[in-house]
C-alpha cells in the first residue's frame, strides 16, 4: 500500500511557492501590454515623478516664504522711512520755532547795517547845496551834481510831447499829400488804360481788315489754282483720248499682218507692230486642243470603269464583313450561355458548401469558457 499521510518537505513547499510567485510576477509583466511594448520601469518612473513634484512643491513653498519675508521687510523699511521723515520734520519745526523766538534779525548786532528801512527812517545827509550841516570835510557836495532832476525831467517830457505832436501833424500832412498823389496817379492810369483800349480796338480792326484782305487774296489764288487744274485736266483728257483713238485705229489692234513683215527678213514678224498669229499657227493650236479633248474623254471612260470595279469590290467586302459579324455575334452568344451555365453550377456548389458549413461544421457556437483557456500561462 502507498503511504498518503507522509509529512511534506518544507523546502519543496517553499520552492513551489516561490515558483508560483515568480510565475505570477512574470505573467503580470508579460500580459502588461504597455510595459511589454515600451520596456520601461513604470514604478521607478512614477517614483521619479513623485520626487520631482515633491521638489517642485518644496521650491514653491520656499519661494512663497521668501516673497512673504520680502514683503514684510519692505513694510518695515517703509514704516522706518516714514518715522525718520517725521523725526526730521519735528526737528526742523523746533529749530524754526527757536529761531523765530530767540534769533530774530532785530536782535543781531549787525542789524543797523542790514536793516532794509535804514535809509527810510534816517535823516537825509543833505537837503540843498547851502545846507548848514555840510562842513568842509562832509564830502557831500560835488561838482556836476543835478539837484533839479525832477524839474528837468518834467521839462524834457513836455518838450518830447510837443515834438510828438509836431511829428503827428507832419505825418498827417504827408498822408494827405500821398492820397492826393495816389488819386492823381489813378486818374492818369485810367486815362492811359482808355488810350490803350482805344489802341487795342484800332489794332483789332486793322487785324480784321488784314484778315479779310488775306482771305480775298487766298480765294483769288484758290480760284486761279482751280482754273489751272481744270485746264490741266482738260489737256490730260484730250491727250488720253487722242492716245486711245490712235491706239484703237493703229495697226497693233487691227492685227494687220502685212505691216508686221520685216523688211530685212520677210519670214520674220515684228512683234511691236502685230501680236496676232497666222492661220497655220491657229490650225495647229486647234488640232492640239482636239487631241487633248480626246485624251480627256478616254481618261474619264477609264476612271468610270475603275470606279465601277471598285464599287463591286466594296460591295463584296461589305457582304463578307456582315457574314463575319453575324458569326461573331453567334459565337459571343454561345460563350455567354456557357459562362452563365458555369456560374450557375458555381452558385449551386457555393450554396451546398455554405449549407454544409452551417449545418455540420459551425453547428455549435463556442461559449465564453472557450476563450478563457488561452493566455493562462507564460510558457
Amino acid at each position: 500500500m502507498f503511504l498518503l499521510n507522509l509529512p511534506s518537505n518544507p523546502k519543496e513547499l517553499a520552492a513551489i511557492e516561490r515558483r508560483r510567485r515568480n510565475e505570477k510576477e512574470r505573467q503580470a509583466r508579460i500580459f502588461n501590454v504597455k510595459y511589454r511594448t515600451i520596456g520601461i520601469d513604470k514604478e521607478m518612473l512614477d517614483e521619479q515623478v513623485r520626487q520631482r513634484e515633491l521638489i517642485q512643491e518644496m521650491e514653491r513653498r520656499r519661494d512663497e516664504a521668501f516673497a512673504r519675508e520680502m514683503i514684510r521687510n519692505d513694510l518695515k523699511a517703509l514704516v522706518m522711512e516714514q518715522d525718520e521723515r517725521q523725526k526730521d520734520y519735528e526737528c526742523a519745526k523746533r529749530v524754526d520755532e527757536f529761531r523765530k523766538l530767540y534769533q530774530k534779525p532785530e536782535m543781531a548786532r549787525e542789524w543797523d547795517l542790514n536793516n532794509p528801512d535804514a535809509l527810510k527812517n534816517g535823516v537825509s545827509p543833505r537837503i540843498m547845496d547851502d545846507d548848514p550841516r555840510l562842513g568842509p570835510a562832509s564830502i557831500q557836495s560835488f561838482a556836476g551834481e543835478d539837484l533839479n532832476l525832477k524839474a528837468r525831467k518834467k521839462l524834457q517830457q513836455e518838450q518830447l510831447k510837443e515834438y510828438f505832436n509836431t511829428q503827428r501833424m507832419i505825418r498827417k500832412k504827408n498822408e494827405r499829400q500821398q492820397q492826393l498823389a495816389d488819386l492823381l496817379f489813378d486818374c492818369k492810369q485810367t486815362q492811359l488804360n482808355q488810350i490803350g483800349y482805344n489802341f487795342e480796338k484800332i489794332e483789332e480792326e486793322c487785324k480784321r481788315a488784314i484778315g479779310v484782305a488775306t482771305r480775298h487774296y487766298n480765294e483769288t489764288l484758290a480760284s486761279e489754282a482751280k482754273m489751272k487744274e481744270r485746264e490741266q485736266r482738260k489737256r490730260d483728257t484730250d491727250e488720253q483720248l487722242s492716245e486711245i483713238i490712235d491706239t484703237a485705229f493703229s495697226n497693233l489692234l487691227t492685227e494687220d499682218d502685212s505691216t508686221a513683215v520685216s523688211a530685212v527678213n520677210p519670214s520674220r514678224v515684228v512683234v511691236d507692230r502685230w501680236k496676232g498669229m497666222t492661220k497655220d499657227q491657229l490650225n495647229e493650236i486647234r488640232n492640239e486642243q482636239l487631241k487633248q479633248m480626246e485624251q480627256r474623254q478616254k481618261c474619264e471612260i477609264e476612271e468610270e470603269r475603275f470606279n465601277a470595279k471598285w464599287d463591286l469590290y466594296h460591295n463584296v467586302i461589305a457582304k463578307q464583313g456582315t457574314i463575319i459579324e453575324q458569326k461573331l455575334n453567334e459565337e459571343t452568344k454561345r460563350c455567354n450561355q456557357t459562362f452563365a451555365d458555369y456560374n450557375l453550377k458555381l452558385a449551386e456548389t457555393q450554396k451546398e458548401r455554405e449549407k454544409y458549413l452551417k449545418n455540420v461544421v459551425y453547428r455549435s457556437v463556442p461559449s465564453s469558457t472557450f476563450y478563457t483557456q488561452f493566455n493562462t500561462t507564460s510558457r
